[in-house]
């Protein structure tokens, strides 16, 4: 009930910002959600290795569709396979590309931390960009998370109005850091469950 709910309310939000400020328009309206809601939220929490990327029409042919392979390596929350496969809208067929603004980009290659949601026979981002911290290393060798949050906009109830605003800049964090919070929340009395 409370996924349903989230769902409508944010594409209920999506359309009033989109008349009540056509500047954000061009970008994918969200609640940001802290660490803790992303973790209350996924199902699975995993540190994975991105192997294939594939993308084709729906069944109808109105949407392009993509599909990506990662190699789990560690699962901070939840248990499954060695290999899942996210499925994502949008994608590059025939030379027709399609996307949604603000979502989490992934390509072979990459590592990265991922927040998800189960499906029938595949998993979901959590929360678009939000639930992509990419791993890459330091010029000394260290590994950091961070995510890219271009294409969203956030938004909230301030002082009884829906404000709309970028998304501030983040650092990047130690890797081994993130984790350690990650297992803390998921470890936390509610487990990390979704509510």
């Amino acid at each position: 009930m409370r996924r349903r709910f989230s769902a409508l309310g944010a594409m209920m939000l999506a359309v009033t910002l989109s008349v009540a400020a056509p500047r954000v328009a061009e970008a994918t309206v969200v609640v940001p959600l802290t660490r803790e809601e992303l973790a209350t939220q996924s199902d699975l929490v995993v540190r994975a290795t991105v192997l294939s990327r594939r993308s084709a029409w729906n069944d109808d042919h109105t949407q392009i569709m993509s599909w990506t392979r990662i190699r789990v390596t560690e699962y901070l929350k939840g248990t499954g396979d060695r290999e899942l496969v996210i499925r994502q809208i949008g994608g590059e067929v025939d030379g027709i590309a399609s996307a949604i603004p603000g979502d989490g980009r992934l390509v072979p290659g990459q590592h990265a931390v991922l927040f998800l949601r189960r499906g029938e026979g595949v998993v979901f981002l959590t929360a678009l960009a939000q639930s992509v911290f990419y791993v890459a290393m330091t010029p000394d060798g260290s590994p950091v998370v961070r995510r890219e949050l271009g294409g969203l906009t956030f938004a909230r109830w301030v002082n009884g109005r829906m404000t709309a605003f970028e998304p501030p800049a983040e650092a990047a964090e130690g890797l081994e850091q993130f984790v350690r919070a990650v297992r803390v929340i998921v470890t936390a009395p509610n487990g990390g469950r979704a509510r």
